[in-house]
């Protein structure tokens, strides 16, 4: 998309100097004003404005933008600003030579600029069409070669003796002695022929793939878009200088991803940032510098207020002794419970984990370019290597198999939430998301868990357990349940592996259900991670060495309880 310019020059610039100063009579300034032979002059957006730096948050982008204005501009008008502009964002700015003046905004429907209708997507359109249709001549040139040669083979090749060469009609008639080569030569020229129709085939297919996303993305921009804005900027400029312009712009917008690399050797890991960026603007960002920000201009900017928290006393309702008063209506609620009732809800602000003035921000360096189609474009913001403690963890009585797991501090500053690839010693293990928050006691969440796949190396397999019901306590007055659960885990690597295997317990939630529980070995952790219902055991399983678990409950009840597991 083009952004139009137009300039108003000083006409002080094309008269003598006592005109200049004002010295001449009105007469004269008028007949200068005459002669001065241009006072309003055209110049191309190319030549004057152009983005030069976008700041990107999520779902918007502040774009800045330069205009040179050359000595004894009084008035500069920029149009065609792009659809999603928003108008109380804009901000302009000189250089210290230049005095500005009065900025107007303007809105006119997009049929009545016609030249806001020739922007880069039509270039591109237009660069890609003339490429097609210089493949579509080339085709249709080998087309008539082809066409020649079948008619050619249709009319057939006569030998007549061992004359000179004679035409007749469409035949070509050659002596019997060049009837093999000029054979070969057609079967030569034929199948030249056919390669190039093939070749300019695949580049046809090809262009007009290119092609389609961009018709669609210009016919989508035409819709959308009924009106462009225009900004008029009076100003003083007695020498050359420069002009920019701050605005936002809606749809714009990046996100995060991360790489994270588990290197069991070194016990790190490497974590990669990433940034992925798309913009469909319908103008294309060519050598800007680019900034990504985590916070947004967009987000609320307050919390809730505080709502009364009122305890009422409720009027007491009439009795009803007869069926007219039956129905009668019912009296009404006190005012209090009227207004309470009859109040909205209180808004529900819910102010983003980051705001825009406590944002982490990424300046690229250099300059890079992003197209105007939508499609991803990725950077890679920052790396860092994170000394992390991994381990084995089993969940036996849910599968019998074991997860590899890193334990690392949370980096520093803010890391929003996304997609997350993870990669163990250099091999794509699967795909995660990378945790905003971490579930667990504040300890816990002081430090993030990243999973890297399945350790088929530490094998876990539950054995042979016992279950029986029977009767308990004087005359078989409570209901009683043994169970009985073990497990074998083994480890088949080479080097020591941390194992953390974790069971679920029987927990009650009535005071005469009885539980009770014994473990071989004890648990390292009866509570794991403050959780009453589950315990751990941490051990470290040397090369080849296999551990066995056990843990034994006996649960008993009155017998008239209904009790059930979940």
């Amino acid at each position: 998309m083009m952004c139009a310019m137009t300039l108003r020059i000083d006409p002080h610039r094309f008269l003598p100097s006592p005109l200049a100063r004002g010295a001449a009579p009105t007469l004269l300034w008028c007949s200068a004003l005459v002669m001065a032979p241009v006072a309003v002059a055209q110049v191309s957006e190319a030549q004057l404005t152009r983005i030069t730096r976008v700041t990107l948050h999520p779902g918007a982008a502040v774009v800045e933008r330069v205009a040179k204005v050359p000595a004894g501009t009084r008035e500069l008008l920029l149009g065609c600003l792009p659809e999603g502009f928003d108008p109380a964002s804009l901000r302009v700015e000189a250089d210290a030579a230049i005095t500005l003046g009065p900025v107007t905004l303007s809105a006119l429907p997009r049929v009545q600029a016609p030249e806001c209708q020739r922007g880069e997507l039509d270039a591109r359109i237009r660069s890609l069409e003339d490429r097609l249709a210089v493949v579509q001549s080339e085709t249709l040139g080998h087309e008539l070669v082809l066409g020649h040669l079948r008619a050619g083979a249709a009319d057939g090749v006569a030998a007549k003796g061992e004359g000179a060469e004679v035409r007749s009609g469409s035949a070509v008639q050659v002596p019997a002695a060049q009837l093999s080569a000029t054979l070969a030569m057609v079967q030569r020229m034929g199948q030249e022929a056919a390669q190039q129709q093939h070749r300019l085939g695949r580049e046809r297919e090809r262009l007009e793939r290119e092609l389609a996303p961009l018709r669609a993305e210009r016919d989508r921009l035409r819709e959308s878009a009924g009106q462009v804005r225009r900004i008029a900027v009076q100003l003083q400029a007695p020498r050359e200088g420069e002009l920019r312009l701050r605005y936002l712009q809606a749809g714009p917008t990046w996100g995060p991803a991360y790489r994270a690399e588990l290197d069991t050797e070194a016990s790190r890991v490497r974590v990669e940032r990433l940034a992925q960026i798309t913009q469909a603007t319908g103008e294309d960002w060519r050598g800007i510098a680019l900034r990504l920000s985590t916070g947004s201009p967009q987000s609320a900017v307050a919390g809730p207020a505080p709502r009364p928290w009122w305890w009422l006393v409720e009027s007491p309702q009439p009795k009803v002794f007869s069926a007219e008063m039956r129905a009668a209506p019912m009296a009404a609620p006190s005012p209090a419970l009227v207004a309470d009732a009859a109040a909205p809800a209180a808004p529900a602000f819910q102010v983003q984990t980051v705001q825009s003035e406590f944002a982490t921000e990424f300046v690229v360096p250099g300059t890079v370019d992003v197209a105007s189609s939508g499609a991803l474009v990725s950077l890679t913001l920052e790396t860092q290597r994170l000394s992390a403690r991994w381990l084995v963890q089993a969940v036996p009585a849910s599968q019998p198999s074991a997860w590899l797991l890193a334990e690392l501090e949370r980096p520093a500053g803010v890391w929003p939430a996304g997609p997350l690839q993870l990669l163990r010693q250099g091999q794509v293990v699967g795909q995660g998301q990378w945790p905003a928050t971490q579930s667990g006691p504040a300890a816990a969440r002081e430090r993030l868990t990243l999973p890297f796949g399945r350790d088929e190396l530490v094998r876990v397999q539950p054995l042979p357990g016992e279950r029986k019901d029977a009767s308990a306590g004087l005359v078989g007055q409570r209901a009683e349940r043994q169970i009985g659960r073990a497990y074998s885990v083994e480890n088949a690597h080479r080097q020591p592996v941390q194992l953390r295997l974790l069971e679920p317990l029987p927990t009650a939630t009535d005071e005469r259900i009885e539980i009770e529980r014994r473990f071989s070995p004890e648990p390292t952790h009866p509570r794991w991670q403050g959780q009453p219902g589950v315990a751990a055991w941490e051990v470290t399983l040397a090369p080849g060495q296999t551990q066995r678990f056990g843990a034994d409950y006996r649960i008993t009840w009155p017998k008239d309880l209904p009790v059930r597991e979940r």
